[in-house]
């Protein structure tokens, strides 16, 4: 729970700067871990391991959101992951005969799937229906999981310039050679089951394999940005926003034999050292904009709240509720808003050793009870706590009641 600081009294200063910064923290986008941790899987959708703690697993939900999370199966890690691009209210291209490009991809992405397993490969996608997920979400997922390849399936938009062949354009890491060769061997399979159709395609410069910088040695996509150890590549077959190759996209055989060509360069990449072609220079394109972004995304209820129970002291409890009272706050409130100024403290110092600090588990017991309903998101920082210092979740919630009680005493 985000509380606002319109709802502090002017004198309560010191607590002020805490509420901004927590608000500031809470609203950062999770980023993941880069090291491979793995990930829950649950009625298709995984949520990537971001760390281990005694309360459960905090994880991150489709939309990018740590929560504590008790549910699902265990992946540990993956021979491929498939991303098919865009999803939910992101669209991505749209065919002139209605063809929707967040559809198209995850067909294909679906198909490749199924190749792939029947070669006897471990596959996970990241997003098996019409599901909102930004980039960092989509990378977690493949960071986590440590596959030997990793691919975004696209189908472009923009180009109006008639060529003779298809406009088929893969681009990798700037600076992984792994990466560089995946996209190379992607391109060559690719363009050649394109190739054997003919419609009046089209195309731009950067046809071939390449990758598209914002900056000097900065990858402008974030799929491949966010996953530099990884052999990443993200494949933009064709244009779908030129008539004709929409209509051709329309054709289950043509949609087999794209998921059939990315299969052939997967399994290239994985089972030889096949290097690739159609590799062209490095390009700058400092206005590109994008999609990807956590922006308007609603997660489904993944997990139930939980209820944390303390008990008080009458004196501990009349002081408790006198500070509250004058932050503002309800009682419940006012322990959980300290449990995440406890969690803003570990952000703002991760290296501090708790061993050192001589902290002494507070008392849970008394004839005054309060019980706090802690949202999956909210419990991150009750789990995050407990982990640091070896309390248990109502431990947690009296000692971020004492330090609001000692900060309200300031002025």
């Amino acid at each position: 729970m985000r509380f606002s600081s319109k709802r502090i009294t002017r004198s309560f200063a010191v607590t002020i700067s805490i509420v901004l910064s927590v608000s500031v923290i809470n609203t950062l986008p999770a980023t993941g871990s880069t090291a491979s941790m793995g990930a829950m899987l649950e009625n298709g959708i995984l949520f990537p391991i971001v760390e281990q703690t005694n309360l459960g697993k905090i994880v991150t939900t489709p939309c990018n959101t740590e929560i504590v999370y008790n549910g699902g199966e265990f992946l540990e890690s993956v021979d491929v992951v498939i991303d098919p691009g865009h999803g939910g209210p992101e669209t991505g291209s749209v065919g002139a005969n209605g063809l929707v490009e967040r559809d198209l991809n995850l067909i294909v992405a679906l198909l490749v799937e199924e190749e792939l397993l029947s070669l006897g490969y471990s596959v996970a996608l990241t997003r098996r229906t019409d599901l909102h997920m930004p980039i960092r979400q989509r990378t977690a997922i493949a960071n986590a999981l440590s596959p030997k390849a990793f691919v975004s399936i696209h189908h472009n938009g923009g180009a109006v310039r008639r060529s003779d062949v298809p406009g088929t354009e893969i681009f990798h890491h700037v600076s992984n050679p792994e990466s560089k060769r995946l996209a190379g061997l992607l391109f060559e399979e690719i363009f050649e089951a394109f190739n054997n159709y003919w419609v009046p395609w089209v195309s731009t410069v950067h046809n071939g394999a390449s990758s598209r910088l914002s900056e000097p040695g900065r990858d402008a996509y974030g799929i491949l940005r966010n996953t530099p150890e990884i052999p990443s590549a993200i494949a933009e077959a064709i244009y779908l926003s030129n008539p004709p190759e929409a209509e051709l996209m329309t054709l289950p055989e043509v949609q087999q034999n794209e998921a059939n060509a990315i299969t052939r360069a997967i399994h290239r990449f994985i089972s030889t050292s096949d290097p690739g072609s159609g590799f062209k220079p490095s390009f700058i394109d400092g206005v590109m904009t994008g999609t990807g972004s956590a922006r308007g995304c609603v997660d489904s209820e993944h997990e139930q709240d939980l209820e944390v129970t303390v008990a008080y002291a009458n004196d501990e409890f009349a002081s408790l509720t006198a500070a509250a009272r004058k932050a503002g706050m309800s009682v419940e409130e006012f322990q959980m808003f300290g449990v995440h100024a406890l969690d803003l403290f570990l952000k703002l110092d991760p290296e501090s050793d708790s061993s050192q600090e001589e902290i002494t588990a507070p008392a849970v017991t008394g004839s005054n009870v309060s019980t706090v309903s802690w949202s999956a998101e909210s419990q991150v920082a009750l789990a995050r706590v407990g982990e640091k210092y070896g309390f248990t979740s109502s431990e947690v919630q009296k000692m971020g009641a004492t330090l609001m009680v000692f900060l309200t005493s300031l002025d």
